[in-house]
């Protein structure tokens, strides 16, 4: 009981201390022309440039901003629902990588509603990669530790460890 607790917790914490460092990070580029560059990097690894996405990823569904902002809320709240409602079964790395997607898709859904697009500003100079931002570094690395837990869970009950007590 108590580290499922322990797990909502974390689940909300991480989830808040993402959603505000997306948000803050996007605030700070207010009054900043779109396409002026804030930084460019010494070492071509990545600029600080401003891009008002209007789609998803590569531009895709471009001014379907009001489906998109809809889409992410929904996803958004099934995780929350997944997560707060079933921690016990989710093991804690899996719980983390759900914060963050739930963080980096209300994070990227605020700026559908609020803007009309969302706000992206690191580009990587290193290779042809659209232009992101922390909501989206969230999505991705959450996506990750979330399909790592998985593949951890299938490794303990294929070898017999997932009965065994272990911290959850």
């Amino acid at each position: 009981m108590m580290h499922m607790r322990a797990k909502r917790i974390a689940f909300i914490c991480i989830a808040l201390i993402w959603l505000a460092s997306d948000q803050l990070s996007k605030l700070a580029l207010a009054g900043v022309a779109e396409g002026e560059v804030l930084y460019r990097s010494p070492v071509g690894l990545f600029d600080i440039v401003l891009v008002h996405n209007t789609g998803a990823a590569w531009g895709m569904f471009s001014g379907a901003q009001a489906v998109l902002g809809v889409v992410s809320v929904l996803v958004c709240a099934c995780i929350a629902i997944y997560v707060l409602g079933f921690a016990k079964r989710i093991p804690w790395v899996g719980a983390i990588g759900l914060s963050l997607v739930f963080a980096g898709g209300i994070g990227n859904a605020i700026d559908r509603f609020w803007h009309g697009y969302v706000i992206d500003f690191i580009s990587c100079a290193f290779v042809d990669f659209p232009v992101f931002n922390v909501a989206d570094i969230g999505v991705t690395v959450g996506v990750v530790l979330f399909i790592i837990s998985i593949l951890i869970e299938g490794r303990e009950v294929s070898d017999g460890t997932a009965d065994q007590p272990h911290c959850n």
